[in-house]
């Protein structure tokens, strides 16, 4: 896939002793920069011996032609063995920088792991794999990771105005399809806590289309997509950056990130990020409180063992908002005021919190064998308190709307376990890597959605008053109600193997297959949509060999094909059981598409796929209607380019048409999946001056793009199209950064939809500014 012209090699042997250092070698040949935490930007290169007469980092000119090759493997480069960095004879472009989850080039990750378990070049993976690293978080300024991931085509992020955790309430969507977010490689179960805190990420990997091959838990394995959020590591340079972040609606974000050795010898090795968000939003009323607080020791040999020890305490607080019904903000013959919060002013806030400690133990017996073990303990739990409209038209036409006090509580514990083994070989033409390995998880799921139903009409539009106070509801009242009232748990168990070949340097092949296991055990306690008022239990006990293979042919340096097949099944969790049918979901899909590779400048990956999705719950109302079958085509377009170290872009286009496949919901077969605009897109640019007067600043802009998006499942609503516009200016030295960013910078007005419980949209944020200063050594 590479196209290079060498010029000379590089010794690393300077490179695996120290964390940052610039590599010796002859003075025509540029320098490859080592990152390490709280140092330079990784899109900064230091070049040797010139400093301008100062302690700034000087950034390189123009992007040359030639490159470097590792002719020891990386793994030891930071201080620690990382398998993350296991990629010998990888090539690096000048100017690469190594962080702890891999290579990156300005805003180009060269590797991932998310796509195979194993460190694997983007370019030999049959299937599209987006990397959004440290780089363009930074020069971004995301606040969040729902930001974050638009950069990347066909993927919709949690909106930020939901506090809500259940499976069909603000979840992410990946070529239509609902998609689980994974933390470090193991699920992260409802997305809990502090979700959209990015001080502790170092990139975002997004793998799209299922993936049961190597991703289980929680309640099975991805069916749309897995969006990988990939934690800082500790390394063996002590470092501190520390920062503050203002904006509009209040926002303050104080944040630090401190890396330090513990022992002389630099074999323990600790690491501290933390972060606090205060803000209102641009919705009256709701504000919100978040924290995130990730500590991270890593006991290492430096040569081929490590363990690595990961916690984390993050918290969500804030009033639970609804969303406005469609009629009044997208249909309808009157407009209610978009900042509306519907319920009282006094209403309680929600919250959303996680306490979990991941361990990693690496180990590599030999230049073939390795072993790698990684297990999580979580809990987690939340308690989403509302005084909830019911549907997206007026009750009481014209313009009056019936309300319940609602609470939606939820308590999970959840243990996972995944060990692997891994062999790297030759064998005749073809470079082998082969992976083995387990997983199993148990996830305990408490959970109940009271109402009171002894809550007075309001007449949204002209007297948007609420006269009645929220109460928790209680068995005592005489208007009280149970929606649902479950007791569940989801164990599921996994075996897989999987085999990657290079043969002749030129054909990359992936195969593996999954035997996977959903064992569902789920007791309702009050399944009222059955006329039963007694526990009943249901469940489901499921055991599927699940394929996955794919190929990639270099046709000529720079340019291949590619095509590939895989499937996923995963348990329907938090859905009521109108049926006693709680079987797994499944989805099956075949993609095919170009990657390319112009003298690393411009890269990208060009992709059409067709997803097939069966047994999928719809939610109507405040029940499941029935289980549906779903089909979603289309093509994306992902790009990076890069023509010097001053210009960087991105840009992004996808297309997706998913439609119902079935009519067994009550849903007309063909109606559109709500909630997916058919066209989306991102393009974004970034300058680096290097002019005498104006070195060490920067300036970037960007677009956003999405067309309407059917509200609910009967294709009644829908939002119109969008765009917003962002926009930044920096400047930076070798220790301190300044930043001003503005958030839609022409003040666009538009919904989006919400899910929530059928036909609800939420107003997009307005124009907001964003002040940025650190400080780092």
């Amino acid at each position: 896939m590479f196209r290079f012209r060498a010029l000379g090699s590089v010794s690393f042997a300077a490179l695996l002793a120290v964390p940052e250092v610039v590599l010796a070698q002859p003075a025509e040949l540029p320098s490859v920069t080592v990152q390490a935490p709280g140092q330079r930007r990784p899109d900064i290169a230091t070049v040797a011996g010139d400093r301008s007469g100062t302690k700034r980092a000087k950034r390189a000119s123009a992007k040359p032609v030639t490159s470097t090759v590792a002719d020891k493997p990386l793994t030891n480069a930071l201080g620690t063995y990382n398998p993350a960095l296991d990629l010998p004879g990888l090539k690096l472009p000048p100017g690469t920088t190594l962080t702890t989850a891999g290579p990156v080039d300005g805003y180009r990750a060269l590797s991932a792991s998310s796509a195979t378990k194993t460190a694997t070049p983007i370019e030999q993976v049959p299937q599209s794999i987006q990397v959004i690293p440290r780089s363009v978080i930074t020069d971004q300024n995301n606040v969040t990771v729902t930001e974050a991931i638009q950069n990347v085509s066909n993927v919709q992020g949690t909106n930020t105005l939901g506090i809500g955790t259940t499976g069909s309430f603000g979840g992410m969507t990946v070529r239509g399809f609902s998609a689980q977010q994974y933390l470090d490689g193991l699920n992260n179960m409802y997305n809990v806590g502090d979700r959209d805190s990015l001080v502790n990420v170092e990139r975002i990997e997004v793998l799209k289309g299922p993936n049961a091959i190597l991703y289980g838990g929680g309640a099975g394995s991805p069916l749309g997509g897995a969006i990988n959020v990939v934690s800082k590591l500790p390394t063996d340079k002590a470092s501190l950056e520390t920062g503050l972040t203002l904006g509009t609606k209040s926002y303050v974000q104080p944040y630090f990130d401190v890396n330090q050795p513990l022992s002389p010898d630099k074999t323990v090795l600790f690491r501290f990020t933390g972060d606090y968000t205060s803000n209102n939003t641009f919705v009256d009323v709701v504000h919100q409180d978040r924290y995130s607080l990730n500590p991270t020791l890593t006991l290492t040999n430096k040569e081929d063992t490590t363990l690595t020890i990961q916690g984390r305490l993050s918290r969500l607080e804030q009033q639970a908002y609804q969303g406005l019904p469609a009629v009044g903000t997208v249909a309808g013959s009157f407009r209610l005021n978009p900042d509306l919060y519907i319920g009282p002013s006094s209403i309680p806030k929600s919250y959303s919190d996680v306490k979990s400690v991941t361990a990693t133990f690496d180990h590599r017996f030999d230049p073939i064998w390795s072993f790698n073990i990684k297990a999580r303990w979580a809990d987690q739990n939340a308690d989403q308190r509302s005084q909830t409209t019911l549907s997206a038209a007026p009750d009481f036409p014209p313009t009056t709307w019936s309300l319940q006090n609602i609470e939606v509580l939820q308590k999970q514990r959840e243990i996972s376990v995944n060990p692997n083994l891994e062999a790297r070989f030759r064998l005749g033409p073809t470079n082998n890597v082969w992976l083995t390995g387990a997983d199993y998880s148990r996830v305990t799921d408490r959970s109940h959605m009271n109402a009171d139903l002894g809550v007075l009409p309001v007449d949204l539009l002209n007297n948007p008053v609420f006269p009645t106070p929220y109460t928790d509801p209680s068995p005592a009242s005489p208007t009280f109600f149970s929606y649902t009232d479950v007791d569940s748990v989801y164990t599921t168990k996994g075996l897989y193997t999987q085999l990657q070949s290079t043969i002749y340097d030129r054909l990359h092949v992936l195969a593996g297959v999954r035997l996977a296991s959903i064992n569902i055990d789920y007791v309702e306690n009050y399944p009222f949509s059955l006329g039963v008022f007694s526990p009943t239990q249901f469940g489901s006990d499921t055991t599927r060999a699940l394929p996955r293979f794919g190929a990639v042919l270099d046709l000529v340096p720079g340019l291949s094909v590619y095509g590939s097949y895989s499937e996923g099944m995963q348990a329907s969790t938090f859905v009521q059981a109108l049926n006693t049918n709680v079987q797994p979901e499944t989805s099956k899909q075949a993609e095919a598409g170009f990657k390319f590779n112009i003298n690393d400048q411009l890269t990208g990956t060009v992709a059409a796929f067709d997803i097939r999705r069966q047994n999928v719950p719809v939610v109507i109302g405040l029940g499941v209607g029935a289980l549906s079958a779903q089909e979603s085509k289309g093509y994306e377009a992902d790009l990076i380019w890069q023509p010097t170290r001053n210009w960087k872009v991105i840009a992004s286009y996808g297309h997706t048409d998913v439609r119902y496949s079935d009519s067994n919901t009550g849903t007309p077969q063909g109606n559109r999946v709500p909630g997916v605009p058919e066209d989306s897109g991102r393009f974004w640019v970034d300058y680096s001056f290097d002019w005498p007067a104006l070195r060490g600043w920067s300036a970037g802009a960007g677009v956003y793009v999405a067309s309407s998006q059917y509200v609910d499942n009967f294709n009644l609503y829908k939002t119109p199209g969008y765009f917003t516009v962002d926009a930044k200016i920096a400047y930076e030295t070798e220790h301190w950064r300044a930043a001003f960013n503005v958030k839609n910078l022409t003040g666009e007005k538009y919904f989006v939809p919400f899910t929530w419980l059928g036909g609800q949209v939420a107003r997009g944020d307005g124009r907001a500014f964003y002040g940025t200063l650190s400080y780092r050594y």
